[in-house]
């Protein structure tokens, strides 16, 4: 398979709907209960594989294990240093020899999506334990792992059996990962738009309440007074937006209601101009303001706003690319999943229109 073909997404497998996660249980302090918790969601099981990394373990992560360990559960800890094909294949390698009643990431984007694919490759429970909420990857059927050449691709996959979210370990992320969940939550209001602007093409066809479900989330967010993203207030709203975007995506079968024409820009980025260090979420939030601004969306004056208050990275700069690579990446889009209409395909420009539209809409000056 030619790395076209996998940014393409033909490798994408496409199901009619998943499972939703069976139970979610979000608090303060929970993880001190998480025996109990399983146990009152008749999760069984005496063999734990515990996935995570040097700092989720010491923010939270050795803690689980020892009270695992107090209620005679053997506990297999694995470090996680990538997402990457190489590192599902160790650990679809470590369940296969030691064989475990149940897997449990606790930790970030990463960890998780690499415990969900090897989950779900070998029909496994899997506990999300998120340490941050940097996209909606904490709930949803989909996995992103890096390929052997450093592009990242999207695998669908079963989504977790539970999750378990501890709010007093969510307010110990950085701050740009939080900032990253915002954006990965607004780009909906993107996705979605293209969604409706397909069904009204007559392109394909969308459940209109899954729509909402996706979208609702993200309304929510830009009604939010306050700038302080580290507020429990505003964590909660921020939670219950990338879960529901989840959920949408497993009634859908695929990551289409919160995935249009900024992740197709996203994903352009990271095939044309991999090996940066910027995040997901910061990617398709930045993008989000131009494809909303090609949309003529009604709720891109409120994205300023809400993006102004907790300080938001907007220009093309902060994304270690230049206005001119930014064309190119735009150009390209078209390209990745094809099948899917959004804004860029509606518009069907030419070079050099499309060039008048980037620098006439976007942001690109200057660094956050």
């Amino acid at each position: 398979m030619t790395r076209r073909e996998i940014i393409a997404g033909k490798s994408e497998i496409r199901k009619k709907t998943f499972k939703r996660p069976v139970f979610i249980i979000q608090g303060q302090g929970i993880i001190n209960h998480i025996y109990t918790i399983l146990c009152e969601q008749r999760v069984h099981f005496k063999k734990v594989l515990f996935l995570a990394d040097k700092k989720t373990l010491t923010i939270g992560g050795n803690k689980i294990i020892e009270l695992l360990k107090a209620k005679n559960i053997l506990v297999i800890k694995k470090c996680i240093r990538k997402s990457d094909i190489k590192t599902v294949r160790i650990i679809e390698r470590i369940i296969r020899k030691q064989k475990p009643d149940l897997i449990i990431g606790f930790g970030g984007g990463k960890i998780l999506d690499v415990a969900k694919l090897s989950a779900g490759n070998n029909r496994l429970r899997f506990i999300s334990i998120p340490t941050i909420l940097s996209n909606d990857g904490i709930s949803s059927p989909v996995s992103v792992i890096t390929d052997k050449n450093g592009i990242p691709v999207s695998h669908l996959t079963s989504p977790p059996f539970g999750i378990i979210i501890d709010f007093n370990i969510i307010k110990k992320a950085p701050l740009r990962h939080l900032r990253a969940g915002v954006g990965d939550l607004i780009s909906n209001l993107s996705a979605v738009f293209d969604c409706r602007l397909a069904e009204k093409r007559k392109k394909e066809r969308i459940d209109s309440q899954i729509l909402k479900l996706a979208e609702i989330g993200a309304k929510r967010l830009l009604k939010m007074e306050t700038g302080n993203i580290k507020s429990l207030k505003f964590l909660e709203t921020l939670c219950d937006g990338l879960l529901k975007s989840g959920l949408a995506m497993c009634l859908t079968g695929s990551s289409r209601p919160a995935s249009g024409s900024e992740h197709k820009i996203s994903h352009s980025m990271d095939y044309l101009f991999p090996h940066r260090d910027t995040l997901h979420g910061e990617q398709v939030g930045i993008a989000t303001l131009w494809t909303m601004a090609l949309q003529k969306n009604p709720y891109l004056k409120a994205v300023r706003r809400l993006y102004k208050n907790i300080g938001f990275p907007c220009y093309v700069s902060y994304l270690k690319i230049c206005p001119e690579d930014f064309i190119k990446v735009v150009m390209y889009a078209k390209k990745i999943r094809p099948w899917r209409y959004t804004i860029l395909e509606d518009k069907n420009l030419t070079k050099k229109d499309w060039k008048e539209h980037i620098i006439g809409l976007m942001p690109i000056k200057g660094v956050d």
